[in-house]
């Protein structure tokens, strides 16, 4: 029988092994840190150190709809996003954020949900004055904000990331002008027309 030692061991090692191979891929994952208690009683103890942690894409959207959850959400489909600039995109938003402008308060929905009810509609945009091929889903599927927030990192245990992870606390939003869009990307990061980090250094 392998000691609890023994297996800690193991599993950080797992653990850093599949951020590695994860980041070799091009994608946004950091370390948990990897602390070993001394003095633990697995009973009673836990220790809230995360194995890894990732970076997702959210999308936000603010709507002049009155709504405080999902189930006073005033339609029965949520537009979720144009059909066109889903086509473009290479990654996946993990959520779509909708914010209601009268009340402050927001819901949410994930892809991960999506099923044959999401449908491909053709939708009249006011704003714009022409018609949006839309991808719409069920209200069913909206759920109420503290899903999303009890999944998002606490600031809390951010000393708990193996770096710095200051961002996530305060900072940035800022807005930048540029006269066209290009995709930039860190030389040290995989990614568009780069090779993954461990492979080109």
């Amino acid at each position: 029988m392998r000691s609890f030692r023994s297996a800690l061991e193991g599993g950080h090692r797992a653990e850093r092994n599949w951020v590695e191979s994860v980041r070799e891929a091009g994608r946004s994952v950091a370390h948990g840190k990897k602390l070993v208690v001394r003095v633990h009683n697995k009973n009673k103890d836990h220790v809230e150190t995360p194995d890894a942690l990732g970076l997702f894409s959210l999308e936000i959207k603010e709507r002049s709809l009155t709504f405080t959850s999902p189930e006073d959400y005033p339609y029965d489909t949520v537009f979720v996003d144009d059909m066109r600039g889903l086509g473009r995109e290479r990654l996946q938003h993990l959520a779509y954020i909708y914010i209601s402008k009268p009340t402050g308060e927001w819901v949410w929905l994930t892809p991960l949900d999506r099923d044959k009810s999401w449908q491909e509609q053709t939708v009249y945009d006011r704003g714009r004055k022409h018609d949006v091929p839309t991808l719409v889903a069920p209200k069913k599927f909206l759920r109420p904000a503290s899903q999303l927030t009890d999944l998002l990192y606490p600031h809390h245990y951010l000393d708990l990331v193996d770096g710095d992870a200051g961002l996530f606390l305060s900072g940035g939003g800022e807005t930048e002008e540029r006269e066209r869009y290009v995709a930039r990307t860190h030389p040290d990061i995989g990614g568009r027309g780069n090779t993954p980090p461990g492979q080109g250094h």
